[in-house]
C-alpha cells in the first residue's frame, strides 16, 4: 500500500481554514485542482455522514468522489474515506489543523491505502494544487506578506509491501 503526507502553513485564521473543509460554499471554491471546478457538493457533516463531490473540467467531463466522515473535531481534526465513484479503491484522509503563534495555521493532510503508486502520486499532486487555491480562499488580509502556501513538502509514509 502507498501513503503520503503533505504539511504546510497557511496565512489564515484557524476557523477560516477548518470551515473551508466543512462549508460547501467555501469548499466549492478550492477543492478541485487546476482548471477543474467543484460543480456539486453534498454532505452530511457528522461522523458516519456521507459526502459526494462532483469535479468538472471546462469541456464538461465529470468525475465524482464519495466518502464517509469518520471523525470531526472542530478546528482540530477531520478524517473521512475517499473513493472515486468509478472505482472500488477506498483510501482514508486525515487532516490535522494546528494554530501557530504567528496567527497562521499548520495543516497536515495524510492519505493512506493506495493500491497503486501512480494513483497516490496523482492524488498528491491534486491536493497540492488544491492547497494553492485554499490559500487564496482563506487568506488573512491582516498579514503584510503575500498569501500563499508558504512551504509544503510531501513525505512518503510507506511503500508497497512485498
Amino acid at each position: 500500500m502507498f501513503d503520503f503526507t503533505i504539511n504546510g502553513i497557511l496565512n489564515a485564521r484557524l476557523p477560516d481554514v477548518f470551515n473551508a473543509f466543512c462549508r460547501p460554499e467555501l469548499l466549492m471554491q478550492w477543492c478541485a485542482p487546476g482548471n477543474l471546478n467543484v460543480s456539486q457538493f453534498h454532505s452530511h457533516l457528522t461522523p458516519g455522514g456521507n459526502f459526494q463531490m462532483v469535479l468538472q473540467s471546462p469541456d464538461g467531463f465529470q468525475q465524482t468522489v464519495v466518502g464517509t466522515y469518520q471523525k470531526i473535531q472542530t478546528n482540530e481534526f477531520l478524517s473521512f474515506t475517499w473513493r472515486w465513484e468509478d472505482t472500488n479503491d477506498i483510501t482514508k484522509v486525515e487532516i490535522k489543523f494546528s494554530p501557530r503563534a504567528s496567527e497562521d495555521v499548520k495543516i497536515s493532510l495524510s492519505q493512506r491505502g493506495f493500491k497503486r503508486e501512480q494513483d497516490m502520486l496523482q492524488q498528491q499532486f491534486s491536493w497540492l494544487a488544491c492547497f494553492e487555491k485554499l490559500a487564496m480562499v482563506t487568506r488573512n488580509n491582516d498579514f503584510n506578506y503575500p498569501c500563499e502556501l508558504h512551504r509544503h513538502y510531501v513525505e512518503p509514509i510507506s511503500n508497497a509491501v512485498a
